[in-house]
């Protein structure tokens, strides 16, 4: 089957992205990034470079999960969580900000749109009070990009301080409902990354790759070519920094090791956090710990082995049955804290030799698929230099029609997709 441009972009003409962009770097006069005490306290101006630091010297930072649907408490969380793991010794650098999925409408709809149980903000002076309430990083990580109110939820994350802003990967795959219209959604994040782009610090826009194509892919390798396309599309075609989270359904600890391996390969810049396998969560809280210390002891091996800035993520163990409290999200900090300082530098239960294999074959399929990708789109007549065009192309193809076009793995009708995966996803098996 041959990608044909009409089939994906039946209209007669789309926005420019020049033109989109432009509108972008227009709001940055206005719009840069504000202060918070994380800022002020570590003397710096963005998070990337703190980042690169920590690396450098070894640190593994930690990252918790901060959203309540109540504001005052997301408040009180934003400053227990810090200040009691600090009384232990444990230090939270960053908190991934639990925004509602309503967030995602523009704000002069949201009234009459349906709402999910997550944190929402009423305003600009909403998204400071959160990050003034302790010196730890503010990651707005969902529904601010890749959704309709792109442009308006960056706007407010910068002025709140916040250095890392996503996530692109819900633009690919996330749909509000009662909201189809992906050429406002595109131009809206096309707009958000021109304003980005346009600051005079580096922000990291991240993407988590559980909530983009890693989920539908059959084949790891065709989950790090996404990272080289979003790298050409953000890095090379807007000038901005992309950073990428992967996690939820990486349940194989060897090839959880070699797709961190393959990921320093193929990404210079420093990761925003490594996710908790939540998909091993299935027991009481009890049975879950176990889980916890399985795929956070590889991810510590990893940035010892492999230092690149990611985060630890410990996802508390009750996260399966409900919304984790307060003191739970501090159990888990404290308990990852603990692993960190034991002797972990290699994980005696991964098999180095075959992670670092592994890693090799990733990265040759990775760099295969996205040249199997952008030879395809250009066939079809898609314009590569364009980055509206690439962005709602993908979007429109999808991750499982990708995988059957531009997959690495030789064609095979009986296989997952038509081709055999180079390195098969645990999601999957």
């Amino acid at each position: 089957m041959a990608l044909v441009r009409h089939d994906v972009f039946p209209e007669g003409s789309l926005p420019q992205a020049d033109d989109l962009l432009a509108q972008g770097l227009s709001a940055a006069a206005s719009h840069q990034v504000g202060s918070n005490p994380f800022l002020i306290e570590n003397n710096i101006d963005c998070e990337a470079g703190f980042k690169r630091k920590c690396a450098a010297l070894g640190r593994i930072m930690h990252h918790a999960q901060v959203g309540f649907r109540s504001f005052d408490k997301s408040c009180r969380a934003y400053t227990e969580i810090y200040e009691s793991c600090l009384a232990q010794d444990v230090i939270i650098d960053r908190y991934g900000l639990c925004l509602d999925w309503s967030m995602g409408y523009p704000a002069n709809q949201r009234q009459d749109r349906p709402k999910g149980t997550g944190l929402l903000l009423a305003g600009v002076d909403d998204f400071k009070k959160l990050t003034q309430c302790a010196p730890v990083a503010p990651h707005f990580g969902d529904f601010v990009l890749g959704l309709p109110a792109a442009l308006e939820n960056t706007k407010a994350a910068l002025a709140a301080g916040s250095t890392a802003i996503g996530n692109l990967g819900q633009y690919f795959t996330f749909r509000l409902p009662h909201w189809d219209d992906d050429i406002y959604t595109t131009s809206a994040t096309l707009k958000a990354l021109g304003l980005i782009a346009a600051q005079e610090v580096e922000i990291l826009v991240h993407s988590n790759l559980d909530d983009g194509f890693a989920a539908l892919f059959c084949d790891l390798s065709c989950c790090l070519g996404a990272v080289l396309l979003e790298k050409y599309i953000v890095n090379d075609l807007i000038g901005a920094t992309i950073s990428h989270c992967y996690g939820h359904h990486f349940s194989d600890p060897t090839r959880r090791m070699a797709f961190h391996l393959a990921l320093a390969q193929v990404s210079a810049s420093p990761g925003t956090m490594i996710y908790g396998n939540t998909t091993r969560y299935r027991g009481n809280e009890q049975e879950n710990y176990a889980s916890l210390a399985a795929y956070i002891s590889v991810d510590i091996a990893g940035q010892n082995l492999e230092p690149t800035g990611h985060a630890i993520n410990p996802v508390p163990v009750s996260e399966n049955i409900r919304i984790p409290d307060i003191d739970e999200i501090i159990a888990a900090q404290v308990f990852a804290a603990r692993l960190v300082e034991q002797p972990l530098a290699q994980n005696s239960s991964l098999d180095m030799e075959l992670a670092h294999r592994l890693a090799g074959e990733m990265v040759f399929g990775a760099i295969k698929f996205q040249k199997n990708v952008l030879d395809g789109f250009t066939r079809a007549g898609i314009d590569i230099h364009d980055p509206f065009e690439m962005l709602l192309a993908l979007k429109r193809i999808g991750g499982k029609q990708l995988e059957q076009l531009f997959g690495p793995g030789l064609q095979d009708e009986t296989a997952p997709r038509g081709r055999i995966p180079l390195i098969p996803s645990t999601i999957i098996e």
